[in-house]
């Protein structure tokens, strides 16, 4: 088996490779996962309990009021969300969904050369290039549990960045950068007169992470991206919101377009915001206890190779015969899972399997044990 040094060596052989390589932008991606009819989804990232009961109770009554228009801008939701995180009003954007988000920051602030860490969410390089900025590729590996490092940045930053981009916990590896390694990162580019941008959209789901949302609000340049979507699974209804000084904010603000968030989203983020507590309290539980269960099961199981994830989501290498093998076989049992073949930054034979409930989860760890030619049976 390699040694932890053997593996530093490969990634180095590997990074330095595609650094000598003629530099190509990051190419556009457009999958986003979902399931053919009558499949178990394993290849979206939402909370498994569902959407809180308020939630519903929440759209139900906003449906007496989609004969008016909504406020141009949610001034009341942005008020909410900055009690939630302890931050001033002002120094909340909110948004439909993180993603307007994104290409509003990418054809705002007009970075010249963003950098940014994949494999990770591609609509960030996507909006990037679509307002004719030129990311450049931080490439994370395998060798290193897809961690971002402070010489990633160093290298970055020297190259001439004038903007980080990355994942915290990362989408698809679910690897995390801990708070002070991301306060650093963030020092160091304000100091180089860069800005840094933190995607925080499944931090909800990592107990006990502590979010930089606090660090932007007080930050020259630091921006932090965060959902409602994931953690509240309402991904019908596009919530999001930015965090940063109120300088950065009160131009996104200016910026984004009227009525981005609608009626229903707004009461609706409301109350889970009200009972928000509690929810991600016992979100928190399902989803230790879930990803240990899945995370080693799958581990022991020959020709797959799980990899530590802090996120609600596990990443993981299959061997295949040939390209998409595995997930093939999965979704020939009715499971559907993410094939990241195509994610800018991954691999062929590299997949994404958001946790479910148990039951659930005991139906992909069953299949996948078929996949490898086992015939034993799962401790439930």
């Amino acid at each position: 088996m390699p040694s932890a040094s053997d593996d530093r060596r490969l990634c180095a052989v590997r990074v330095n490779r595609i650094r000598r390589a003629e530099s190509a932008p990051i190419p556009i991606d457009r999958g986003h996962g979902g399931a053919p009819p009558g499949a178990l989804d394993f290849s979206v990232s939402l909370n498994p309990l569902g959407p809180p009961e308020a939630a519903f109770a929440a759209y139900f009554r906003a449906a007496g009021e989609i004969c008016r228009y909504p406020a141009p801008y949610p001034d009341a939701l942005a008020g909410k969300i900055a009690d939630w995180i302890g931050v001033a009003p002002e120094n909340v954007v909110v948004g439909n969904g993180s993603t307007q988000l994104i290409y509003l920051m990418a054809r705002l602030f007009r970075w010249r050369r963003p950098a940014v860490a994949i494999p990770t969410f591609s609509e960030i390089a996507n909006a990037l290039t679509l307002a004719d900025s030129n990311p450049a590729a931080i490439r994370l590996c395998a060798e290193r549990m897809w961690r971002l490092s402070p010489d990633d940045i160093g290298r970055a930053l020297g190259d001439g960045a004038d903007a980080i981009l990355a994942g915290r916990p990362n989408s698809p590896t679910g690897a995390m950068l801990e708070y002070d390694e991301a306060r650093a990162i963030a020092v160091a580019t304000a100091e180089s007169g860069a800005a840094c941008v933190f995607d925080e959209a499944f931090i909800d789901f990592a107990a006990g992470a502590r979010s930089l949302a606090q660090f932007a609000a007080a930050s020259s340049s630091a921006i932090v991206l965060r959902s409602l979507t994931k953690i509240f699974a309402i991904p019908g209804l596009r919530l999001g919101f930015a965090v940063a000084n109120q300088e950065l904010a009160a131009r996104m603000r200016d910026s984004i377009e009227p009525w981005s968030v609608n009626v229903a989203a707004e009461r609706v983020g409301a109350e889970c915001l009200d009972i928000a507590g509690g929810y991600i309290a016992q979100t928190h539980a399902l989803i230790a206890r879930e990803r240990e269960f899945v995370s080693g099961a799958l581990a022991r199981i020959p020709r797959l190779r799980p990899f530590p994830s802090a996120a609600n989501f596990l990443m993981l290498a299959a061997d295949e015969d040939a390209p998409g093998a595995f997930g093939n076989f999965m979704l020939a049992r009715g499971i559907a899972i993410r094939n990241l073949a195509a994610l800018p930054g991954c691999d062929p034979h590299l997949y994404r399997i958001g946790l479910r409930i148990h039951a659930e989860n005991l139906r992909l760890i069953e299949a996948a044990r078929e996949y490898a030619g086992g015939n034993h049976h799962v401790n439930p």
